[in-house]
């Protein structure tokens, strides 16, 4: 469930991000577009990676266990740096990642996805 809602997340903030670059530059406020842009993309492929894990979960494969928990821990290690440098807009990223981290890590999710 928290994959389908990260994945949900993550396409919203990429499209939203996408718009915010597309009408700044639209008004020609290109500084720091660049960066906005390749964070828009890169929410987008999460979202995708995040969306194919959970459509695939069905196969058992370990693959996309260790998937979700790559993509999870690097959102957390995101999250961190985020909350580091003062902003608290990042404390919902960080508790999504790390209950899908915990229910992901458990034993019966080991055991579960390799059967």
């Amino acid at each position: 469930m928290g994959v389908w809602v990260q994945a949900v997340l993550n396409l919203a903030a990429g499209f939203l991000l996408l718009a915010l670059v597309n009408d700044a530059a639209d008004h020609g406020q290109d500084e720091g577009a660049g960066l906005l842009r390749f964070l828009a993309v890169l929410s987008l492929l999460i979202a995708g990676a995040l969306l194919l894990c959970g459509v695939f979960a069905g196969k058992r494969s370990n693959g996309i266990r260790v998937t979700v928990i790559v993509i999870e821990a690097l959102s957390l290690l995101s999250g961190v740096l985020g909350l580091l440098q003062g902003s608290v807009s990042v404390l919902p990223g960080i508790a999504f990642a790390l209950v899908v981290l915990r229910g992901f890590s458990t034993v019966e999710a080991r055991n579960w996805f390799d059967r």
